[in-house]
């Protein structure tokens, strides 16, 4: 009888690795559908739960799920890339107007104030052909820009299409067969069973901040500043509304940046034409995104993660940004996630070294702190 040896569990671990970096490399091209629908599973996951209780049947349950996912998906997606499309028309050729007829904003101001003067020279300056050729050149540049991306995106539509079906099967069977996954990669994980806890738990927490805490609650951010804009009489406030919507996820910065301008936009525009209905426009506006817009994520983040994981600012924008720019839009979640792993993963190994507890820590910048000896 051949007795297992170390030779056989060499082969064996090198085999494991070669055909696990196969399997890398096989997958890598689907790695963000993978991670987006492991996200959509965990989002649906509650409402699995509650389907599963009356249906009973889990192949069903999840079947039920995933539809109404691609509905969710699909229905407003072609909703607002229509809604945008046209508000984006809309806002070139309103432009292309302006600069035409050689003013930005009003008819010519006649008090002798600093903000007539500066309007005035603006609008003298853009009478100039040089400038109107140059600005309208811009803005076809601009308008190639978008065409190009929208082209782009049309010419890779099947390969989107197949992305998110992966992403949605993976849902689908997750719903069905994740919690079976996960006692069975928690066996072969060799980690102690109280630090899987921890990082399930960690993971867990921060995919709810995240998602609940920012996203949502920049989604919402998003919709109130739609409806302001609309209840204020600005054009295209659906496409505003998605703007405000990713400057939300942004800390320090946020959904200001959008509303001020617009309301400060009203003002001037009323005050130069001589509209004072627009110039209480533009104030409410501005009343309505100080208290309303920019306020409202100070009520909702502490009653929505109450008790979850605290997502340092820093992590949220580096993660959002970076995995804005290296994933696309499912990296509005990814990123953060992966800093907020890579932290847990930090913690775990400090509280493994107990040796190093128990050294006195380093000077460091001339403070010492011995509290944990």
């Amino acid at each position: 009888m051949i007795k297992e040896g170390a030779p056989s569990k060499h082969f064996f671990l090198w085999m494991l690795i070669i055909i696990g970096v196969l399997s890398i490399i096989v997958v890598f091209p689907f790695l963000t559908s993978l991670v987006g629908g492991a996200v959509l599973a965990y989002i649906f996951y509650p409402v699995y739960k509650v389907i599963q209780r009356n249906v009973k049947n889990r192949t069903a349950s999840a079947l039920i799920v995933s539809v109404f996912i691609v509905l969710l998906i699909t229905i407003p997606t072609i909703f607002l890339l229509n809604t945008l499309t046209k508000e984006t028309h809309y806002m070139y050729m309103r432009a292309k107007q302006q600069v035409s007829m050689g003013r930005i904003i009003g008819e010519k101001c006649i008090e002798n104030t600093v903000l007539c003067k500066s309007i005035n020279d603006i609008n003298e300056l853009m009478k100039n052909e040089e400038v109107r050729e140059y600005s309208i050149g811009l803005l076809n540049k601009v308008l190639q820009f978008i065409t190009q991306k929208i082209s782009s995106v049309i010419l890779t539509l099947p390969k989107i299409l197949i992305h998110v079906l992966i992403a949605i099967f993976t849902a689908y069977y997750l719903f069905k067969d994740g919690e079976m996954l996960i006692h069975r990669m928690s066996k072969a994980i060799p980690l102690k069973v109280h630090h899987q806890e921890q990082i399930i738990q960690q993971f867990a927490d921060v995919t709810y901040a995240v998602i609940y805490g920012s996203i949502i609650v920049a989604l919402i951010q998003g919709t109130l500043g739609s409806f302001g804009f609309w209840l204020f009489g600005i054009r295209s406030f659906i496409w505003w509304g998605v703007v405000m919507s990713f400057f939300a996820l942004i800390p320090f910065i946020g959904t200001w940046v959008v509303w001020f301008p617009a309301s400060a936009f009203l003002v001037v525009a009323g005050y130069l034409q001589g509209e004072t209905e627009m110039i209480w426009r533009g104030i409410g506006l501005f009343i309505f995104g100080l208290f309303i817009i920019s306020t409202i994520d100070n009520f909702l983040k502490p009653v929505i993660v109450a008790g979850k994981a605290r997502v340092h600012p820093l992590l949220i924008l580096v993660g959002v940004l970076g995995g804005l720019f290296t994933m696309g839009l499912i990296g509005l979640i990814v990123g953060p996630l992966l800093l907020a792993l890579f932290v847990t993963l930090l913690e775990i190994y400090e509280k493994e070294r107990k040796h190093h507890f128990e050294e006195p820590e380093p000077d460091i910048l001339g403070h010492k702190n011995h509290s944990r000896r």
